[in-house]
């Protein structure tokens, strides 16, 4: 009877969806305070291509305090359940693409940091964690693979 390997490392998805909501809670917190902002989420959504009445409403949703600022709490609970909102939103402006095609390549200009006419992962990376802070490695490189048609490791737009 042969003896039994040794189990490697366990596989985890690090970071974790805690770390992600962490990080991305520092990205749009940008003067460190306990709260973000409405100004800083604005301006964080902005640069995802969410703006005017859409993140008016994502903000509104989340802040029930109606402080004009989103704490932790406020803000875990927008990563954990407003991405659905999100999601909605998008799926909104895909259907009426049509109409909406200057605005998409809008969109995909601001996920595109370096101007370079392509979406890296580091900057789909950074998309993921403002929109989705509790996505995985694995629905990342999923996305990437549905969506990089060429296989060059990035989007093209």
């Amino acid at each position: 009877m042969a003896p039994k390997k040794a189990k490697g490392p366990k596989r985890t998805n690090k970071p974790s969806p805690l770390e992600r909501m962490q990080e991305a809670f520092g990205i749009i917190n940008k003067d460190d305070d306990p709260s973000i902002t409405k100004e800083e989420f604005f301006k964080a959504m902005e640069s995802v291509g969410i703006v005017g009445d859409q993140a008016e409403d994502l903000f509104n949703r989340f802040d029930p305090d109606r402080s004009g600022a989103l704490d932790k709490e406020e803000f875990f609970s927008w990563a954990a359940k407003g991405t659905g909102d999100l999601r909605a939103l998008l799926r909104r402006g895909v259907a009426h693409a049509d109409e909406a095609e200057e605005e998409i390549l809008k969109v995909f200009e601001s996920w595109d940091t370096d101007g370079d006419g392509y979406i890296t992962k580091s900057e789909l990376e950074r998309v993921l964690v403002l929109l989705n802070p509790s996505f995985t490695k694995k629905d990342m490189t999923k996305l990437m693979k549905a969506a990089d048609k060429n296989g060059d490791g990035k989007i093209d737009y």
